[in-house]
């Protein structure tokens, strides 16, 4: 059974700080509550087993600690909703997404990596580094790398309302390159939105930024994870980053609806 969860205390913050998909729920959670349509919260239960979900904009996310395995209820269930939804991504807890039954998705592979601490290049410029910039720089830089980024305002919306609260944070460098600390919980760290404008690639920016950024959250005693797609899951092998685990996530074959925007990054 599918249920929508209406007040914060009937989720389980322990469980959901156990595992990547879980923090990111619970930030928004901790960000926004219950009381916003376009960031929704869900629990499925079956079998004394218990997934939670978080519906954001056009992004479905699952997060759970139970296998679901064999699971066919939990299975049509949650296939239902989906179609019913119709989110552009839906990522998460693989016992659950592998034994979905949609029309109309595409099932991607996806890397995660843990950053390592590494010697950045004597040609990187710290001091060019900036850790707070203008969120309207920020997605100029986004835009020219991800054509699935949701809508300005829906992004601004979200990463303004995130940052000021200090579960996220946005990093560029020389204005070229930008990085987001899409969560920052428990000593936890998920990188994302990760992108070069088009003028300055090829010139090592992303690389040593990352290596900074890793640099930066090992002296601060956290762990930082980042997604790959496979075609740029050779670049973080290449500079020495650490594949943990390799999952899948459905994307919807056709474009976003024009109110939902297309997935968060």
């Amino acid at each position: 059974m599918i249920t929508e969860i209406t007040k914060e205390r009937e989720v389980s913050r322990k469980a959901l700080a156990e595992c990547h998909y879980g923090r990111k729920i619970l930030c928004c959670l901790l960000a926004y509550g219950t009381a916003y349509s376009f960031c929704r919260f869900f629990a499925l239960r079956s079998g004394g087993k218990t997934a939670w979900m978080m519906l954001q904009n056009s992004t479905l996310l699952i997060s759970s600690r139970d296998d679901f395995t064999g699971d066919a209820e939990a299975a049509v269930e949650l296939s239902m909703f989906i179609n019913m939804h119709q989110p552009f991504r839906v990522e998460g807890a693989q016992s659950l997404l592998s034994a979905l039954r949609l029309t109309g998705y595409q099932e991607l592979r996806r890397s995660v990596f843990r950053l390592e601490p590494a010697p950045v290049s004597p040609l990187f410029e710290p001091a060019r580094v900036n850790t707070e910039p203008r969120l309207d720089d920020v997605y100029a830089i986004l835009a020219e790398g991800f054509p699935n980024l949701i809508a300005y305002d829906l992004w601004l919306t979200d990463t303004s309302h995130m940052v000021r609260r200090g579960l996220r944070q946005c990093f560029t460098y020389f204005d070229m390159t930008a990085a987001t600390a899409v969560y920052d919980y428990g000593g936890h760290v998920l990188i994302g939105q990760v992108a070069t404008k088009t003028a300055a690639r090829g010139r090592g920016y992303a690389r040593d930024f990352l290596h900074w950024i890793a640099n930066d959250l090992a002296a601060r005693g956290k762990t930082g994870i980042l997604y790959a797609l496979d075609i740029r899951r050779s670049f973080y092998e290449e500079i020495g980053f650490t594949l943990l685990e390799t999952e899948y996530v459905r994307e919807r074959l056709s474009g976003a609806e024009p109110d939902g925007g297309k997935g968060i990054l």
